[in-house]
């Protein structure tokens, strides 16, 4: 999404003109669901996806014409085979489209996206919420944080708590509606171990929209040139860990060092924080000799063999090579995500 935003700002400074194609709503079976995006210009596509085919080709087409007549529109997409006006798709759903023209003239519209961009680097959960207009007129849309009003353009909505759910929504104000979503959240991913792992998993995860801190006592290892997409690295002592770090209850680690020694230090600290997700990569072996020197600090048995801890970590898809491995990682750390966990150290 920071690159969404990234590109349509460039693009508003340069004084394009640009629709935001947004699905707000999906019924049945179909590529992607709401909160996808897409950006276009006058020229076509500029970036993002609404599930490609046949229905991306012509949203996008309907997006250029928009931009020529300066205003906004939904419209449906039926995916069924053998309906009135349908695409020839076979998915079996339909999505509910908007498609929101953004004036380079505005210059507000810049403004909150760039107050957005910002907003990627603070630990503080935001939404960006559209209001759902169609025809002419400015474009509404603005952003929104636990303590209120953050920035908008146009008409303030009068309920903005109500824009605080924890996934994408469509939702209605009067005769108006609106779609928010949760734009920038709260949570980082303290990576330790700056190895072949996690030089797989810290891209994927930032495409997923994770922040990533990537933590090693190795400095040549640990650098942003080596990471350009996590969020910050840190080197430091594996024993100083809790001096150089702290770790909320929103955060996840994921434990990837050289040693046993290392990932026994690392699991010991973060077992002493409430991070809703700790995941130790090891063999049978490795996590053995890990719970026994854990105990032997005075860890519970459910403390460390408690739901949040993933021992070994990822989900079970046979990986072995430090791809697959990230793979299974992001996996089970967007499943962790969808059902987060509330736990005490």
């Amino acid at each position: 999404m920071k690159r969404l935003l990234t590109i349509l700002h460039d693009a508003l400074l340069r004084k394009q003109p640009v629709v935001l194609v947004t699905i707000v709503g999906s019924t049945g079976s179909t590529p992607r669901g709401a909160g996808s995006r897409m950006l276009v210009g006058a020229e076509g596509y500029l970036y993002g996806t609404i599930g490609g085919g046949i229905s991306e080709h012509l949203a996008e087409e309907a997006a250029k014409i928009l931009i020529r007549e300066k205003r906004s529109q939904m419209k449906a997409y039926i995916l069924h085979p053998n309906e009135e006006a349908d695409l020839g798709a076979v998915c079996g759903g339909d999505v509910s489209v908007h498609f929101q023209y953004l004036d380079p003239a505005d210059e507000g519209i810049a403004q909150v996206i760039q107050t957005g961009i910002r907003g990627f680097t603070a630990r503080e959960n935001l939404w960006l919420v559209n209001h759902l207009a169609i025809g002419q007129g400015p474009a509404s849309l603005g952003l929104v944080g636990e303590t209120g009003l953050v920035q908008w353009t146009g008409p303030v909505p009068q309920d903005l708590k109500g824009f605080l759910r924890p996934h994408r929504i469509q939702i209605c104000q009067g005769e108006k509606r609106y779609f928010s979503e949760p734009l920038v959240q709260a949570s980082f991913v303290y990576i330790f171990g700056a190895g072949h792992v996690a030089q797989e998993l810290v891209p994927l995860l930032a495409h997923l929209d994770f922040r990533c801190i990537v933590f090693d006592d190795r400095e040549n290892l640990v650098c942003p040139k080596r990471f350009p997409d996590a969020e910050k690295t840190m080197v430091g002592d594996f024993s100083a860990i809790s001096s150089l770090v702290q770790v909320t209850q929103e955060d996840y680690v994921v434990v990837v060092t050289r040693s046993h020694g290392c990932d026994f230090q690392v699991a010991a600290f973060a077992l002493g924080t409430p991070a809703r997700y700790i995941g130790i990569i090891g063999s049978r072996t490795k996590l053995n000799f890990i719970r026994e020197k854990l105990r032997a600090l005075g860890f519970s048995q459910e403390a460390i063999t408690g739901e949040r801890v993933h021992a070994p970590i990822g989900l079970a898809i046979k990986s072995e090579t430090p791809a697959e491995i990230g793979v299974s990682i992001a996996g089970e750390l967007i499943l962790a995500r969808a059902n987060p966990l509330s736990a005490d150290p």
